[in-house]
């Protein structure tokens, strides 16, 4: 009986010669340090930086020496894997994590000892799972990690690191901490990478994020306009603070009665105040915070509100600035230190339009300059920070 589809079937035939190797020739070597082992350190050198495209090239040069070099394989599951989470539309990234998971399986068949693709296989599970509230597939994933170090190798640090990296993805702050311990414990490879991490960890549990929002946007490493207004929300309780702590202003003026024929031109001609947040997942958010008309946080002129933008400390500080005279009710803050003729931060120009928030920001001990003095302003802001900053803003209100 033929196929159906004779072109499908061909193609994945040729599929499986690209992913495999297949009847596909080797290349030949270049020179010296053109070898598959050379690629994949380069590779992963380039995936633990983030550098995606960059590491499936050195992945595929790996592969294309020699199509049974099994590590080449669990290095292009991870390329895979990481095109597939960033990708919006679900059929594609299904079809991408399909591809991450055939590429493991390749790379046990040819070594079922190999350390990078159980590593890879917890990995890339992690990827596919991140946003599921369904925690089945954490134990999954660590189970890959587990094995290489109860049968592999012991004292496998990448394992480790792995293991915390999975753990803090399923919210388990703690526990992913003390995996990145037993990394800096063992001192051989992944310290500087684990003690960053732990850093982080150390953050978010002194944040103590009381929300789910807030355990997610714990571990975005640069935050958005979205972000902030959900974090505002979520976890400052924005409104009930504001709508509390602001002065309130009554307007005693006389006004004649409205006419209710009077047509109401404005009324009718006025656009949105934000015509970009109707199908993002952050609009109640947004339309929450807009309407408290806190600084920062307003729609631009051409009535966007660029929900994805990323943010600065410099923003930041200038966005918590209404919160923070909202809460001491002391609106002299406003404009204390503008008018400055020298700046207290050398990378910070007094003329700035956030450099007053920046100043009571510091004054009030809810944010800090570096030891050198100066305070990135222009630096993105990661949730871990943005969470803690709103741990001090919380304490100061106690």
């Amino acid at each position: 009986m033929k196929p159906k589809n004779i072109t499908a079937v061909c193609t994945a035939g040729m599929l499986a010669l690209f992913l495999f190797g297949g009847c596909a020739k080797t290349r030949k070597a270049g020179g010296q340090m053109d070898t598959p082992e050379v690629h994949y350190e380069q590779g992963m050198k380039y995936y633990n930086q983030g550098e995606i495209t960059r590491a499936g090239d050195e992945f595929d040069l790996a592969r294309t020496l020699d199509f049974k070099y099994a590590p080449a394989y669990a290095g292009l599951a991870l390329v895979a894997g990481e095109k597939a989470r960033v990708e919006k539309n679900p059929k594609l990234a299904e079809k991408g994590f399909d591809k991450a998971y055939e590429y493991i399986e390749k790379a046990k068949d040819l070594d079922k000892k190999l350390v990078a693709a159980w590593l890879a296989y917890g990995m890339v599970i992690t990827m596919q799972h991140m946003a599921d509230e369904d925690k089945e597939w954490v134990e999954n994933a660590l189970e890959q990690y587990d094995k290489v170090i109860a049968k592999l190798d012991p004292a496998c640090s990448e394992a480790y690191y792995r293991k915390g990296w999975t753990l803090k993805y399923a919210f388990k702050f703690r526990d992913a901490a003390d995996q990145f311990k037993k990394v800096l414990d063992l001192d051989k490879t992944y310290t500087k990478e684990a003690d960053e991490q732990w850093n982080i960890m150390q953050n978010i549990e002194r944040a103590a994020p009381g929300s789910k929002i807030g355990m997610k946007i714990a571990l975005i490493e640069k935050i958005s306009r979205a972000d902030v207004a959900a974090l505002f929300m979520s976890e400052l309780d924005a409104a009930n603070l504001i709508q509390k702590k602001r002065p309130k202003n009554y307007d005693t003026d006389f006004k004649a009665p409205d006419d209710p024929r009077t047509l109401e031109a404005q009324k009718t001609v006025t656009m949105a105040e934000a015509t970009d947040i109707a199908t993002h997942w952050a609009r109640n958010f947004i339309n929450d915070v807009v309407n408290l008309q806190v600084r920062g946080l307003e729609p631009y002129p051409d009535h966007t509100w660029k929900p994805d933008l990323l943010i600065t400390r410099g923003e930041y500080a200038f966005m918590l600035e209404d919160i923070l005279i909202a809460i001491l009710r002391d609106e002299s803050l406003a404009t204390k230190h503008i008018g400055a003729s020298e700046s207290r931060f050398p990378d910070v120009n007094p003329s700035a339009p956030f450099y007053n928030a920046i100043c009571n920001m510091v004054d009030k001990n809810v944010m800090d300059a570096n030891i050198d003095g100066e305070f990135k302003a222009l630096d993105p802001v990661s949730g871990a920070d943005a969470l803690l900053v709103i741990r001090k803003l919380k304490e100061l209100k106690k």
